[in-house]
């Protein structure tokens, strides 16, 4: 895929401050696998500049859950099939709280995605959704899926390594 900013909350690569991500100023916290925003100045710069996907993350990031919501419904209203900004409302839901709800829309997002290019997004964010609602072997199965997807299809080394990282926290988790 040619639009990385379809993989907004994927990780990049782990350093002591967080887990990396596509968006400038975002890192994901290896603990909670949620995002922060680490660097102000770099995400502040992107919400002048990016992309809306670019512009929720960070909403998320700051716990602005509102103001992100009315973006994707915004955003939704001119796009309404956007894969990346259906993903990003789960992404919301997920931070609401309402993991079984999040879960639900994502497994029916993964199986309208079969076979397609997003399907990996749909599992590892299955996977975000499973290690918040504490199901730490469920959120590896599914990182591991999202993982051996972009390998078979070739995807960016970042991405790989993406599913890799969360696959290997959720497996400690699971395991303790």
């Amino acid at each position: 895929m040619g639009d990385h900013t379809a993989y907004a909350i994927d990780v990049a690569s782990v350093n002591r401050e967080g887990v990396g991500t596509s968006v400038n100023g975002v890192l994901i916290d290896p603990v909670t696998l949620k995002p922060y925003v680490a660097d102000e100045q770099a995400a502040q710069h992107q919400m002048q500049v990016g992309s809306p996907t670019d512009q929720v993350m960070i909403l998320l990031a700051r716990g602005d859950l509102a103001d992100a919501g009315e973006l994707i419904a915004e955003s939704r209203l001119i796009d309404p099939t956007n894969a990346h900004l259906r993903v990003l409302d789960t992404e919301l839901t997920r931070m609401q709280g309402d993991f079984d709800r999040a879960i639900n829309r994502l497994r029916k997002l993964s199986e309208e995605f079969a076979g397609t290019d997003y399907e990996p997004l749909m599992h590892h964010h299955l996977g975000l959704s499973f290690f918040a609602k504490g199901d730490f072997k469920a959120a590896a199965t599914r990182f591991r899926k999202a993982m051996d997807l972009r390998i078979e299809l070739g995807d960016d080394a970042y991405l790989v390594n993406a599913s890799s990282i969360c696959l290997n926290i959720a497996e400690e988790r699971a395991a303790q």
